[in-house]
């Protein structure tokens, strides 16, 4: 499964895109300007000037590859990421948790890992125990200011092969990581074919 794309709560990702077309077209103006003074020289020194030093970089060109960059880097330094809005979850993360019943009963512990993938516009979730694997399929982040960063999303789980008591299933998850970013706890749902429900608590592995 690919990755998805996720909504921030109160985030324009509008205006970040309107923020790198006005640099992109600063730089296409700049890129224009050098162009026409090179070629104006060249041809001052009675040098032929190839047709492509004619052709600026377009702004469009420019936007794409400055977009590109910022989805994959910009957006999570540290200095600016306050600046964007947008919380850096990426990383592996020690998972422990408690499953319950319908009736609120305590079912079994488990523990797990968590991997995230994360860039600006996209985001995947993915859950590892020794029975089955779960994938997020949509999320959503809240800034929740000093008490941190809530991650809600929905996940497709599949059971390994063996596993007879387990079966696929859809489930729903919400977390609350520190302001840090090094630690969370959250509770999911389960649906369609298993219901259960249970809290978790996530560390993060030192990279």
């Amino acid at each position: 499964m690919a990755d998805h794309e996720y909504s921030v709560v109160g985030h324009s990702r509008a205006r970040i895109g309107m923020f790198i077309a006005a640099v992109a077209g600063a730089v296409s103006g700049v890129f224009a300007t050098l162009a026409g003074l090179t070629a104006t020289y060249l041809s001052n020194q009675q040098v032929e000037v190839p047709d492509l030093i004619l052709w600026p970089l377009t702004g469009s060109f420019i936007f794409s590859v400055l977009f590109l960059i910022f989805n994959k880097y910009i957006w999570r330094v540290v200095r600016l990421r306050g600046l964007v809005g947008v919380p850096d979850f990426e990383g592996s993360w020690k998972v422990v948790g408690q499953s319950y019943d319908p009736e609120d009963n305590p079912k079994y512990d488990w523990s797990g890992v968590i991997d995230i993938t994360q860039c600006y516009e996209k985001i995947t979730v993915h859950l590892r125990t020794e029975q089955s694997s779960s994938k997020s399929i949509s999320a959503a982040v809240v800034n929740e200011g000093r008490a941190g960063y809530r991650l809600i999303y929905s996940y497709e789980n599949k059971p390994d092969a063996g596993q007879k008591e387990l079966i696929s299933h859809l489930g729903h998850c919400d977390f609350l990581f520190d302001a840090d970013l090094k630690s969370a706890s959250g509770n999911y749902f389960n649906g369609g074919g298993r219901m259960t429900h249970g809290k978790m608590v996530l560390t993060k592995v030192a990279e």
